[in-house]
């Protein structure tokens, strides 16, 4: 990979404060399709009251494959994580839907985006997309062995991100065109991150070096 690809995908990775909890996958749910592709299967849970924003719905969409269990595509909601897994020869788009009663994610302007977990490194490349209110919003490629506890999305890098304030549901797929696994431990929304403070010591040595430029310039200018 190139060492701008890297250095984008490491600018999702900042740390804000976190506001409004999306899911925690508490509540457990399955599905999966072992059929030939194509083939779908779904499950809906009432929004649990614990961990979800809202009612959330789960569709497996098998897109490549033979039948059998070794051929499947799966998405598994238990102990607190959704489980992504896919056979060795099998493609899949998985998706993770919450519809709401009309919810301000921005909370009052103070969060700026979805943050997820990947707690294990993924298992080849990954498309990863969030959708508001039923629209294609944004996607990030995520390379093999991306793993880490705050990858954040902006709302403004959105086709839309004035849903982001009126929200009734939210849509997170995951898909590639080869067998991949990944799991996911939380979503929610978050701030900005929080300012660096430069410390006194350092501060005090970026001004000694302004200093000594200063007079080193009127030398120079004598």
């Amino acid at each position: 990979m190139g060492i701008a690809f890297w250095a984008s995908l490491a600018s999702l990775w900042s740390v804000g404060s976190h506001a409004l909890l999306i899911d925690s996958f508490d509540t457990d749910a399955s599905a999966g399709v072992t059929v030939a592709a194509p083939g779908t299967d779904s499950i809906f849970t009432l929004d649990s009251g614990a961990g979800m924003i809202g009612d959330r719905t789960i569709e497996v969409d098998k897109t490549a494959g033979g039948a059998g269990f070794a051929n499947g595509a799966y998405a598994d909601v238990i102990g607190g994580a959704l489980s992504m897994a896919n056979g060795p020869i099998t493609n899949s788009i998985i998706t993770s839907g919450w519809t709401f009663g009309a919810t301000d994610l921005t909370v009052g302007g103070t969060q700026t985006g979805l943050s997820l977990s990947l707690p294990n490194p993924i298992d080849n490349d990954l498309y990863i997309s969030f959708s508001l209110n039923g629209g294609t919003a944004y996607e990030q490629l995520f390379p093999n062995g991306s793993q880490g506890n705050a990858f954040v999305f902006n709302f403004a890098n959105f086709v839309n991100p004035n849903d982001a304030a009126t929200a009734t549901s939210l849509e997170v797929s995951f898909r590639n065109g080869a067998a991949w696994d990944a799991q996911v431990d939380f979503i929610e929304t978050v701030g900005p991150p929080p300012p660096q403070v430069v410390s006194e010591p350092v501060s005090i040595v970026l001004f000694s070096l302004g200093l000594a430029g200063l007079g080193w310039s009127r030398r120079r200018n004598a």
